[in-house]
């Protein structure tokens, strides 16, 4: 009999229980019973009630220069706070140098280890804009670009560099009035969470490659939090990226993102008291219907009985939030204004806090390629979460 969404949590994980070690069974086991009547409604899980935002990340993202002269008409867009690119090379950018060679958030994983004093224009840039509404502002970072090439997690020396540069981009995020990091861990060109791949640099079972992605994580949060001790790291994709993985029977040894969660537990394990991380869940990309954002948000928060070896710290520390791409596939036709200002309401509605704007073609900063009808979609939906 095909399985029914009602029990595809529970399968989920039982599957798990397979295939994970006996501490974890100890600790999924406790849960099981209760997944039975799953999925659980969002308000099990939901955290404490607060002003909901609406964020912007997409192709379109403005740089610390364009913030600097332009923050004001930033601020007629209906956002709450955007992802804001540095750049490495500040001329050459201006030159229209603008790949992601030349953007510190995609060279964070690379071999080049950074100096904060490299980003003072960048921080002066950031610290110019007054801002009165777009207050939560990120500095994005791609954590499995080709910059990362050749990185494994028992090279000692390269991490040492990438801790080094998650410290500067937090510098420049505290010194710039920033709220946090927005993590991107999609595979662009390297497989950097993929034990198949990782195994061929260094031939070592699963549970030392997790056991060394946590530490990692440990590592990297614990550099983060000197300079911006109750960062928001946002991540486009949570844990629910290796849990789809699972849902297609594929083993967390065999996932392309395997040892992702690992990595994030080190992350949450290392959070001070007021930082938190963020599923930014980009499987909402087309949803349409309440229902839909309800499913995704419980299977952010079940995550935690499936995936995580610290499933209190994440109760504690993961919030649900849903990315919508304005665009869908390139085009302006999954989405009406209509359908669009129901889609951000309906997000904003299920999520613990944010909500995010992508985009390909359509621009904000200045507006172009977008019609009104959609910026007024989203500022009205905005509004009728404020009454």
């Amino acid at each position: 009999m095909p399985a029914t969404t009602h029990h595809k949590p529970l399968i989920a994980v039982m599957n798990c229980l397979l295939l994970t070690s006996p501490r974890r069974l100890q600790i999924l086991g406790v849960f099981v019973l209760l997944l039975i009547f799953g999925p659980w409604p969002a308000w099990v899980w939901a955290k404490e009630p607060g002003a909901k935002k609406l964020l912007y990340y997409g192709w379109g993202a403005p740089d610390t220069q364009y913030v600097r002269d332009h923050w004001r008409q930033m601020e007629e867009m209906p956002f709450d706070g955007v992802g804001i690119v540095v750049a490495v090379d500040r001329q050459a950018w201006q030159q229209g140098k603008r790949e992601g060679g030349n953007q510190l958030g995609w060279q964070v994983m690379g071999r080049r280890p950074f100096k904060v004093e490299e980003f003072g224009e960048a921080i002066a840039d950031l610290q110019a804009a007054q801002w009165r509404t777009c207050t939560d502002n990120f500095l994005p970072v791609a954590l499995s670009s080709g910059s990362a090439t050749g990185l494994n997690w028992f090279d000692e020396e390269r991490w040492r560099t990438v801790a080094n540069n998650f410290g500067v981009l937090a510098r420049i995020a505290a010194e710039g009035g920033a709220k946090g990091l927005i993590l991107d861990p999609e595979r662009y060109g390297y497989g950097l969470f993929s034990y198949s791949d990782q195994r061929q640099q260094v031939d070592k079972p699963f549970g030392e490659y997790a056991d060394m992605a946590r530490r990692r994580g440990r590592e990297v949060m614990t550099v983060i939090a000197t300079a911006l001790p109750e960062a928001v790291l946002f991540s486009l994709y949570g844990y629910t990226l290796p849990l789809n993985e699972l849902h297609r029977s594929k083993r967390l040894r065999e996932a392309d993102y395997g040892l992702l969660p690992a990595f994030y537990d080190g992350l949450l394990e290392a959070m001070s008291a007021g930082a938190s991380l963020v599923d930014g869940y980009e499987f909402a990309y087309a949803f349409k219907e309440q229902k839909q954002f309800f499913d995704g948000y419980n299977q952010i928060h079940q995550a935690a009985l499936i995936l995580s070896a610290v499933p209190a710290r994440y109760q504690e520390k993961v919030s649900a939030g849903f990315g919508l791409w304005l665009d869908y596939q390139k085009q302006l036709k999954h989405f009406t204004p209509e359908e669009f200002r129901q889609a951000v309401s309906a997000a904003f509605e299920v999520s613990d806090r944010y909500v995010w704007i992508y985009t390909q073609g359509p621009r904000f900063f200045p507006p172009s390629g977008v019609a009104a009808s959609y910026i007024e979609a989203m500022a009205s939906a905005r509004r009728g979460m404020r009454r």
